[in-house]
């Protein structure tokens, strides 16, 4: 059987210019906590909307992002079935700049992952990119 992949990657260089910053680590990590929280209640718009401010892309693309994601919404449980949980999966840091915090969104037959990427370019963060998708192969070392 095919693989189905639900993903979409939201590519963004952000800069605290353009988009709210998050003064720590901790924040950071508060932040994409939050997101799931929401995710993990069967609410992925308000999880999503969270982001909004960090982000530096365009209202209308933020939207369109957002309405594909509650397009891919029902195949997502129609396929998994419905949600069970949240689980952080791993905090990565590379050097002092760059951060992942992924979470596992945990369903009755499969499971998502969310990757959050922080970026801090001076003295506070801002979210990069935020992805999600069904491929927990990525996550093994020993694939």
């Amino acid at each position: 059987m095919k693989v189905l992949i639900f993903g979409l990657i939201l590519s963004v260089f952000a800069s605290s210019t353009f988009s709210a910053t998050l003064s720590s680590k901790k924040e950071a990590k508060t932040l994409a906590s939050d997101v799931m929280s929401h995710i993990g209640k069967g609410n992925m718009e308000a999880g999503v909307q969270l982001t909004r401010p960090y982000l530096i892309i365009p209202e209308h693309e933020f939207l369109g992002m957002l309405d594909q994601m509650k397009m891919q919404g029902p195949a997502i449980t129609q396929r998994f079935g419905k949600t069970l949980s949240i689980e952080l999966a791993v905090i990565e840091e590379v050097g002092d700049s760059l951060m992942l915090v992924m979470y596992l969104q945990k369903f009755e037959k499969h499971v998502l992952r969310w990757k959050f990427y922080y970026y801090k370019p001076d003295q506070e963060w801002v979210l990069n990119t935020f992805t999600f998708d069904d491929q927990i192969f990525a996550m093994f070392q020993n694939q």
